[in-house]
């Protein structure tokens, strides 16, 4: 008997087992573009951060340090089809070359709801459903 989780799925790398749980299947198109849209999103307020200052001449550049790490991990997310949440474990999954597995919420709730609008959109799923 294993005592890997049900639903998860154990793959050796080499450098021995992890445990695969939120990359069960791959994201939509839409997702992706979601993500690559949030990200760019996050580095427009780097960005605006970056240059700003606060009364007294505080520079504010350390606070885009934050939406630059969200921006940049959601790209990295959107290209790599990373199911999780992305400022957590898509830039470890590609310098490790294997999924890290973590979960979020938010990001679960706008891909169901990217999935079941696609697939009233798509005939093809309507069809494939009967089958």
């Amino acid at each position: 008997m294993s005592d890997t989780p049900e639903g998860s799925v154990e793959t050796d790398t080499g450098d021995g087992p992890s445990c695969n749980l939120s990359q069960r299947e791959g994201m939509s198109g839409p997702a992706r573009r979601v993500r690559a849209a949030a990200g760019f999103g996050f580095l427009a307020i780097a960005g605006a951060l970056s240059s700003r200052q606060a009364p007294g001449g505080v520079a504010l550049w350390p606070l885009a340090l934050v939406p630059t790490w969200f921006g940049i991990s959601h790209l990295v997310a959107g290209v790599t089809g990373y199911q999780g949440c992305p400022e957590l474990g898509a830039i470890p999954s590609v310098m490790l070359a294997r999924p890290v597995a973590t979960s979020c919420g938010p990001w679960e709730r706008i891909d169901r709801r990217l999935a079941s609008s696609e697939s009233r959109e798509s005939p093809a799923a309507c069809c494939a459903a009967l089958t």
